[in-house]
């Protein structure tokens, strides 16, 4: 294992100096035909990457941070996205409507995240000894279960509820600090879901509902009475 590693860091040590010293471009790390990754590209998917990652195991990305495998491994599926970006470009994907559609989308949870990041990191942070407590008041929730898994569970479950408490108090002040206007000849319909898909232009099928009819009461029919026939004395 400790060779595997050796080998790693000497391979990406490689890559990088190649690309940074020969490739013609300062501190690019890869080229795929033309398009660059460039060292700044790498480090912000990089804490992207260790951040999707452990997302419920926070306590673990500066280890994973300095690991060889973990850096190979994000540089190896960067290339794989960019031979699969060239081969959608060269089939005009990126400018199909709905794909633009997503692309802004996308780009605005960006900033959304980053927002949250920047203002929200410090009062969503968990500490050891709230796991403790939730822990202990939850006991049952996370019998048989493995301590590192309950642990990891746990401060997901705290910081999502910090996260909740956090974004709706925020969410208030920003109501009072912005104008909200909202256009009810359109949402009527998209709510009631009278208006067409978008982009279509047309109006959605009207979809019937099945009519229930009574069921209707049947006569039960009596079996038929059979007399009993009572033994007779023999004498």
């Amino acid at each position: 294992m400790k060779t595997q590693k050796i080998i790693l860091f000497i391979l990406l040590g490689v890559i990088v100096l190649f690309f940074t010293t020969c490739g013609g471009g300062k501190n690019v790390v890869a080229r795929i035909e033309g398009n660059k990754i460039t060292l700044d590209d790498f480090n912000v998917r990089f804490e992207y990457y260790l951040k999707s990652k452990y997302i419920q195991a926070p306590e673990y990305i500066p280890t994973a941070r300095a690991d060889m495998e973990e850096r190979m491994s994000c540089l190896k599926d960067m290339v794989n996205e960019n031979l699969i970006l060239l081969e959608a470009k060269k089939m005009k994907l990126d400018k199909r409507d709905d794909v633009k559609g997503l692309i802004k989308l996308y780009t605005q949870q960006i900033v959304i995240n980053a927002y949250i990041e920047e203002y929200l990191a410090d009062d969503i942070k968990v500490e050891d000894s709230e796991i403790s407590d939730f822990y202990q008041k939850n006991r049952s929730q996370f019998r048989g279960m493995d301590p590192e898994m309950a642990k990891r569970r746990i401060r997901f479950e705290i910081m999502r509820q910090k996260y909740d408490k956090k974004i709706s108090q925020i969410l208030d002040k920003l109501r009072g600090k912005y104008q909200i206007e909202q256009n009810e000849n359109i949402i009527r319909p998209i709510m009631s879901g009278e208006l067409g898909a978008p982009g279509t232009g047309e109006a959605p099928a009207t979809i019937k509902k099945p009519e229930i009819k009574p069921e209707e009461k049947k006569e039960e029919t009596k079996p038929a009475e059979t007399k009993e026939s009572t033994p007779k004395e023999s004498k």
